[in-house]
């Protein structure tokens, strides 16, 4: 290759270098290059060429392997990339072309294979040119000149935008009551990590009218300043492009114009943008569809209380499942308001939670698998997810009680005490009924009980009578008498006196401590 280039192309000093003049100022671009190629003989015949043009190229790398190209791209974040197609495996192929969308800035393609296969690589890394073995000089000057150009032009382009910025940054949270006719789109990305390869796919994308860019925290702004036709339809063409090209979900809200000033415009859009909640990504969204929220009270009713409580007690699955989707699924525009329907969300999950220790459920593992239904209810984006999320806990929660009732099972008090748990509430539960149960006469339970709890089974059964009732008494509203009966008393004052004696205050006392 070295050869070749010395006997068939002379050297002319024919590229200027491009500056912007700064005193007008001087500032010059200065760019770096990366070339990849197996051929090393190659790499020096490229670098040679390149070095005796005057491009406004001052750091030239070569490698000749695929790791040292990611390496290369991460650290270096060259402008203009020369990469062979053919030295990257078929394995690594995605993983390449990430690299080069988030690092590179021109890339120029070369192969010995010219094929269909190779030119529809190159251009989904959107090359500016794919040179094919042997290589041309007279293309490989053109193609350089073209990526500087490019680079040059988008230098231009981002400093005109940054001015822009200055300026324009304010108007969207400051309302300056300044009509604004142009569309305006506002882009979210379901996950954040995905907004930078969100704003790279912006910058490529082929707009009508390019637009100025705005970035927050979570979203993206484009404000257009063009009039165009069916600025619905570009968004649809944005997001189907994208579709195929990125895996992240987004969704776009798209205000077509009208009077409002660019704060008003933005606060649309916001509002729009939130009924994602309901709804879902990967869709295109109004504006003008936006409505007011519903407003509800968010907290559990008594009787709501009461049937979860029931529910999660005797491990109705199915029925909590139902009842989850019927609360929270199927709903229609106009939506209820999403910071209420996380605070019902939580409310359910005080009352999965009080469960868990009714259950005695205190093991790492739950308490981690808790705080994280928690931090989704909280912040997760998209209610459906919320709730499946929930009912899988629940079903967890569940599987766990099972698997300690398994293992109680193998120690015969254990099975006791689990059988007088899960039946307290019967008046007329007795020692016989639950000698029964484990298969032990009654005078043989009452005596293992006394020797390993040094309590009795009547002992034993009020205790576990009067910790129910205190869980109701703390967390309901229920009467004394309902929770009473519900515990196992059949008389209300008796329990009133077996409560006091026990602890030392009445039920009302323990209720207003």
């Amino acid at each position: 290759m070295f050869n070749r280039i010395v006997k068939l192309y002379s050297i002319t000093n024919t590229y200027n270098t491009i500056r912007i003049c700064e005193s007008r100022g001087e500032v010059f671009n200065i760019y770096k290059l990366l070339l990849a190629d197996r051929d090393k003989e190659e790499l020096q015949g490229i670098r040679w060429l390149l070095s005796k043009y005057s491009f406004p190229i001052t750091n030239i790398s070569l490698t000749d392997q695929i790791t040292d190209v990611l390496t290369n791209l991460e650290n270096e974040l060259p402008d203009i990339l020369c990469v062979e197609l053919d030295m990257i495996p078929e394995n690594k192929w995605e993983v390449v072309k990430t690299f080069i969308y988030r690092y590179s800035g021109q890339v120029i393609a070369i192969t010995a294979e010219a094929t269909f296969e190779r030119a529809m690589q190159a251009m989904s890394i959107k090359a500016v040119d794919l040179w094919v073995k042997p290589l041309s000089p007279s293309r490989m000057k053109r193609a350089i000149q073209q990526a500087v150009g490019n680079l040059t032009a988008i230098r231009k382009k981002n400093t005109e935008i940054e001015f822009e910025q200055v300026i324009r940054y304010e108007s969207l949270f400051i309302d300056d009551y300044v009509p604004f006719h142009y569309p305006v789109y506002l882009l979210e990305a379901e996950h954040r990590e995905t907004l930078n390869d969100l704003r790279v796919f912006i910058n490529q994308f082929d707009f009508d009218y390019k637009p100025s860019v705005f970035s927050t925290h979570n979203c993206i702004i484009l404000v257009f300043r063009h009039d165009f036709p069916e600025p619905l339809k570009q968004a649809q063409r944005f997001l189907r492009e994208w579709k195929h090209v990125e895996a992240g979900s987004i969704v776009i809200v798209v205000h077509t114009g009208s009077e409002d000033s660019l704060f008003q415009i933005y606060m649309k859009l916001i509002r729009m943008m939130e009924t994602t909640f309901f709804i879902g990504y990967e869709q295109v969204l109004l504006a003008e569809d936006a409505q007011d929220w519903v407003e509800i009270d968010p907290f559990l009713t008594m009787e709501e209380q009461r049937n979860l409580i029931f529910m999660l007690d005797e491990g109705q699955g199915d029925k909590l499942k139902t009842w989850l989707y019927e609360e929270f699924f199927d709903m229609q525009s106009p939506y209820l308001e999403p910071g209420l329907l996380r605070t019902r969300l939580t409310s359910i999950l005080a009352q999965v939670r009080r469960f868990m220790f009714r259950k005695g459920i205190t093991n790492q593992d739950s308490e981690v698998y808790y705080k994280k239904v928690f931090e989704i209810i909280l912040y997760g984006p998209v209610l459906y997810r919320i709730v499946q999320e929930l009912i899988l806990f629940i079903h967890y929660l569940f599987q766990t009680v099972k698997e300690q009732q398994m293992y109680a099972k193998a120690d015969v008090v254990e099975s006791a005490i689990s059988y007088m748990e899960n039946h307290y509430n019967y008046a007329t539960l007795s020692l016989t009924e639950v000698a029964e149960h484990v298969g032990r006469s009654p005078s043989h339970l009452s005596h293992i009980l006394t020797k390993k709890y040094h309590q009795s089974f009547r002992e034993m059964l009020i205790y576990i009578r009067l910790q129910k009732a205190k869980e109701l008494l703390g967390s309901t509203d229920e009467s004394i008498q309902n929770i009473a009966v519900s515990v196992g008393f059949r008389n209300p004052n008796y329990f009133s006196r077996v409560f006091k004696s026990y602890t030392g205050l009445t039920p009302r006392e323990w209720r207003l401590r």
